[in-house]
């Protein structure tokens, strides 16, 4: 078979440019499966900051009727709240009183959030100051 002139190295240049074609494809799938995951694990700290909010907010409620106390204390909202579709979380509390100068009423608050899934796991730890203003 002859070929022409102009065709020489011809099937060379189409292989290359589909290898690089490719690679370019598969470079675009990772940095979407990559941001897939990134938005997960956002979604989960985000979910864990409502979860601590939630905690401070019940801790603040007793204080205001005066009825914190040290200790460590369980979920405080709906148990519903403590999964997402693929994910559980788990809420732990600890109150602890202290004097801070002269006030007897204040209390640390300290919510760690922890959270496992089928993609993405991870913590989330928080502190507050909670006042009986009573």
């Amino acid at each position: 078979m002859r070929r022409a002139e102009g065709q020489r190295g011809y099937i060379f240049l189409e292989t290359l440019a589909a290898g690089l074609a490719l690679l370019a494809l598969s470079a675009c799938f990772f940095l979407f499966a990559h941001s897939l995951k990134a938005q997960l694990a956002d979604s989960c700290r985000q979910r864990a900051v409502f979860l601590a909010r939630t905690q401070f907010a019940a801790a603040q409620a007793e204080a205001a009727r005066g009825t914190l106390r040290q200790g460590d204390y369980p979920w405080q909202g709906k148990e519903e709240d403590l999964q997402e579709p693929g994910t559980v979380f788990a809420v732990q509390t600890s109150v602890d009183g202290r004097e801070r100068s002269g006030e007897e009423n204040v209390y640390q608050v300290r919510v760690q959030v922890k959270w496992q899934g089928k993609i993405t796991e991870g913590q989330l730890e928080l502190e507050r100051d909670v006042v009986n203003h009573g």
